[in-house]
């Protein structure tokens, strides 16, 4: 597997995992950092460790005793089944209480700036090591088909507050012009135009890409889904 299809196939499964779990438009962010962690090491590549997660008492699942990608740090590791499994437990060591705050995140660059300090990475520039990946995944992902995100008539999760459009890229709506759902679901900004809250699902009617933003149609109008730094809709 190059590390362009890497970073795809895992984006598509964390940017889902992502909205199972109420993490908010970090999941290129989540990538980043299993780049630095050793994407292409044994540990990731045969027992599907993806971010070195090392085991505890409460873990019971199998384990490997391997060095670190340095060779300096012998440890017992967690291992998984497959990249999905990976990714599952991933996110089952995020559910430890130090890690609790990433949940309040809302880019990929304050993810990776936090998630040292809480506990994972104490080693002074981790964070800052972590996003120097974040343009080649941005990169990967801006040339992947849009239907890796989103499919047509299937349901997600507004990562952001987002305005609501005529066409794509056009006049921006007024409260009034949305359904009624959405309506109960927005706020009107100080300029009098209608904004969908956070968090609100919205069904994809139809999909639009316009250089390197994809514009999602919903049943009140366009809404943005990604540009070419930040997912939007997941």
């Amino acid at each position: 597997m190059t590390k362009v299809e890497y970073i795809k196939k895992m984006y598509s499964i964390l940017v889902m995992m992502c909205v199972k779990y109420g993490y908010h438009n970090v999941a290129a962010g989540m990538v980043a950092q299993s780049i630095q962690e050793g994407w292409n090491s044994g540990l990731a590549t045969v027992y599907h460790n993806y971010w070195g997660m090392k085991t505890s008492s409460d873990f019971h699942g199998k384990t490997i005793a391997m060095n670190n990608k340095q060779k300096n740090d012998p440890a017992v590791y967690r291992t998984y089944l497959s990249m999905e499994d990976g990714c599952k437990g991933y996110f089952e060591f995020l559910s430890y209480p130090r890690y609790s705050s990433l949940k309040y995140c809302t880019s990929d660059e304050e993810y990776l700036d936090k998630i040292g300090p809480c506990g994972w990475n104490g080693n002074k520039g981790y964070g800052s090591r972590c996003k120097s990946h974040l343009k080649e995944v941005y990169e990967a992902l801006g040339s992947a088909p849009h239907a890796l995100t989103w499919v047509i008539n299937n349901t997600y999760t507004t990562q952001q507050d987002l305005n609501v459009r005529r066409d794509p890229d056009g006049d921006l709506l007024m409260l009034d012009d949305l359904t009624d759902n959405a309506k109960a679901n927005a706020f009107v900004s100080p300029n009098g135009n209608a904004v969908l809250k956070r968090g609100t699902r919205v069904t994809v009617k139809d999909i639009c890409v316009r250089g390197n933003t994809t514009w999602l149609k919903i049943p009140s109008g366009w809404i943005c889904g990604k540009n070419s730094k930040n997912i939007y809709v997941s």
